[in-house]
């Protein structure tokens, strides 16, 4: 009786092992499905963020909140997105936005992105989905000054678009272009590759 017990067991675990085989509980060794679609396009390449159109965002965002800027943009975001789903976004620029809020005046508001956010993000048909984002490595800083003197809080709030896990990201990739935009946020940002 003790046998039989036994070897029931074997044999129903067994079948439950093969069972499973197709399940992504257990995968078979060696079997890698190749990424199709979007995940194809996007991952394994680094992508280089289109800043011309982060300043035309920004600029746009502003003047949606009343003000007539102009927006300047220096520096470069790059984003690694390996095959494996793993993201390194690495960010170094400088917007400045600069606007004459009455005759005489000049105000300058600066922000810089400078550092390193890094994390998963894992793609389901269009949507990216990000997993254990870290930003703690990236700054952000706004500093404002009105005819030199230091301006403090800035009249209008600055357009922050970058990635994070909060919310799923909508893609695009055609070749050499990636756009990436957070589910109910204001604005899609362009990635060229290379």
């Amino acid at each position: 009786m003790f046998s039989a017990q036994r070897a029931t067991s074997v044999v129903l675990s067994a079948a439950i092992v093969f069972g499973l085989g197709g399940c992504s509980l257990i995968e078979p060794q060696g079997t890698e499905v190749p990424l199709s679609g979007i995940a194809a396009c996007a991952q394994g390449h680094t992508w280089k963020l289109d800043m011309a159109k982060l300043a035309e965002d920004v600029k746009a965002n502003i003047g949606a909140q009343g003000v007539a800027a102009e927006v300047a943009i220096d520096g470069t975001q790059t984003m690694t997105w390996d095959i494996d789903g793993a993201v390194v976004i690495e960010s170094a620029y400088t917007l400045t936005m600069t606007t004459v809020p009455a005759e005489g005046q000049l105000q300058t508001v600066t922000t810089t992105h400078t550092g390193k956010a890094t994390g998963a993000s894992y793609i389901n048909e269009n949507i990216a989905i990000p997993r254990n984002w870290d930003a703690t490595g990236t700054i952000i800083k706004t500093v404002g000054d009105l005819n030199g003197a230091p301006l403090d809080p800035v009249p209008y709030s600055v357009l922050n678009a970058d990635l994070n896990d909060a919310v799923g990201v909508e893609l695009t990739c055609d070749g050499d272009a990636l756009t990436t935009h957070p589910r109910g946020g204001g604005v899609t940002q362009a990635w060229i590759k290379g």
